[in-house]
């Protein structure tokens, strides 16, 4: 009879285990917004850097393809604000082996840096619905001029996909989209 009894208390518990989920902790802030020193559209060539990943997320599979997922937004929003864009890998960016584009006189550099990623896709999401957690990505964008190494502008974007409203991985894929669309709002406010 003890049983019976005990039973609700279990469900209960069990219950309320299963709809608060894993909480994705946010250790990070988006850097403050700095409107860009010199206008954007004045450079005549942009570098666009591959977005480098800080090293506590690199090598988590989720990770790496929402990057990528990044870097394509990315590279299409930064061509339709600012000409003659070349996009770069990291690896070429850190060991200084690009080319910059030819009869550039004034090159940007467009350096993104996901300080904190957490990507629930939709597979996941499917098997462990908001146990799975939240996602959550912030990224700092910096505008560097080439000629002189001077930071010339910075942006900082933070998105979520809460863990109840993404509903196989929808929103999160949107998360992804949005996080380099800011960084598009920004350029085509400070050409």
């Amino acid at each position: 009879m003890k049983f019976l009894t005990a039973a609700p208390t279990a469900v209960l518990v069990l219950l309320l285990g299963l709809l608060t989920g894993c909480a994705t902790q946010i250790t990070e802030e988006p850097a403050k917004p700095v409107r860009a020193s010199v206008p954007l559209g004045t450079f005549t060539s942009v570098l666009l850097v591959e977005a480098e990943l800080a090293p506590e997320y690199a090598g988590q599979g989720a990770n790496e393809k929402a990057v990528k997922k990044i870097n394509e937004v990315l590279a299409g929003q930064v061509a339709m604000n600012l000409n003659n864009v070349k996009s770069i890998t990291l690896e070429e960016y850190q060991s200084q082996s690009y080319t910059k584009p030819t009869g550039a006189k004034q090159t940007l550099i467009v350096q993104p840096y996901i300080k904190q990623i957490k990507f629930i896709g939709g597979a996941a999401r499917f098997w462990a619905g908001a146990m799975a957690g939240s996602s959550v990505v912030i990224m700092d964008t910096t505008f560097i001029d080439a000629a002189t190494g001077e930071e010339v502008g910075k942006y900082g974007s933070y998105r979520k996909a809460g863990a109840y409203s993404d509903g196989f991985g929808i929103q999160s894929n949107i998360m992804l989209n949005t996080v380099a669309e800011d960084v598009g709002l920004y350029i085509s406010s400070n050409r």
